[in-house]
């Protein structure tokens, strides 16, 4: 077994990815003195909410990493700074507030609280401190804007189609593009995946599933859940899931094309292919409460089902008993509780992770083929 010379993994790098420009951002692949650096950013679609660390999809990519590119000869470190409900960057409304009430915007809480802050643009701005040399960060993997949007929005029938598209293409298209711009100065060898969201609801999902998680909410007195749930209301729901699951829809494909197009004017800004956008692999078909749903869900008592629900109950309460500024007012712990449910469960998780690495699989075969029996 030989090892091929820096100059002939570059070439081949290059090839693999089907650009000299990647072959430029991965050259520092062929140091292997050094480890494999991997960031993680974003909301709670990136951190994997309601996941143990193992089932995580970024913990999964960083395992095939470790795996099956660099090998055991070389470490993978992972960085994670991703976490539940923050934003791209703080709305200027909240951050006012937040700073009246004395609130420190930039300390990192639990992961699975619910929390705009830190922002992903200071999540950035963290990492960055902690590199030593920002130049040698490898992957950086992120996702962001629902939360920007609102994830209420994104089914939201009583809301104008306008001003949903509205909203998408401020969050998507025009806060990511910023982001992007930041994290590829930030740390201008890593190759970028943007990972994008899914359907939330469908005209498949379960309207029982949609009335136990409204109920759950704003814990409904139990002696008028048949208000919602006897024959007449159920048909009138129906009508009100259509609506919604239509609004869900557009959310998915404008909010696909937001992104798209952000990651394709950073490219052409610097000139290669270095941010990937990776689409759901979740489906209409596989959303909230339908038959096969790759999605978290309530259990037969309607408390949620994730792997760490229990965890929550304890947290939350010590989270928001810290900052002053409640983002859902009184119903902030009780929001936070349940904040797993319609994230990805471990197949959701462990689907994203195989659309991710279908994705990173030519970009980094060039690794494995610095080694030639």
């Amino acid at each position: 077994m030989r090892v091929l010379s820096r100059r002939r993994f570059i070439e081949s790098l290059a090839a693999a990815a089907g650009s000299v420009a990647l072959g430029r951002h991965f050259a520092v692949l062929a140091d292997e003195l050094r480890p494999f650096e991997m960031l993680v950013i974003g909301d709670s679609h990136m951190s994997g909410q309601g996941l143990r660390e193992e089932h995580k999809f970024y913990y999964l990519v960083k395992e095939w990493i470790q795996s099956d590119v660099v090998g055991t000869g070389r470490r993978v470190n992972l960085k994670v700074k991703a976490h539940s409900g923050s934003r791209i960057d703080l709305h200027a409304d909240e951050l006012e507030r937040m700073r009246i009430a004395g609130d420190d915007v930039n300390k990192f809480h639990h992961p699975e609280a619910n929390l705009s802050q830190p922002s992903i643009r200071s999540q950035v701005d963290h990492a960055r401190r902690e590199y030593a040399d920002t130049n040698r960060v490898d992957l950086v993997m992120l996702s962001g804007g629902i939360t920007d949007v609102l994830v209420a929005n994104t089914v939201n029938p009583f809301l104008a189609k306008e001003k949903q598209k509205e909203l998408i293409s401020k969050y998507c298209n025009e806060e990511m593009k910023r982001l992007l711009e930041y994290a590829t100065d930030s740390f201008p060898n890593a190759v970028v995946i943007v990972v994008g969201y899914f359907p939330i609801i469908s005209t498949s999902s379960d309207m029982n599933k949609i009335s136990r998680y409204f109920f759950k909410a704003t814990k409904f007195p139990h002696p008028l859940h048949f208000t919602l749930t006897n024959s007449v209301s159920k048909q009138l729901l129906k009508v009100l899931r259509k609506r919604m699951a239509l609004r869900s829809r557009v959310w998915v494909s404008e909010s696909n094309r937001a992104i798209s197009d952000a990651v394709r004017e950073i490219n052409k800004r610097s000139g290669d292919e270095r941010v990937v956008f990776v689409e759901s692999p979740i489906t209409e078909q596989s959303c909230f409460g339908t038959k096969n749903s790759l999605l978290w869900d309530t259990d037969e008592d309607n408390l949620p089902r994730d792997e760490r629900y229990a965890e929550r109950k304890k947290i939350c309460p010590e989270v928001f008993s810290e900052i002053k500024y409640h983002h859902y007012g009184k119903m902030s712990v009780r929001m936070c509780e349940i904040a797993a449910i319609g994230h990805p469960n471990v197949e959701g998780a462990r689907a994203f992770a195989d659309a991710v690495k279908n994705k990173l699989s030519p970009i980094l075969n060039g690794y494995r083929a610095m080694k030639i029996e």
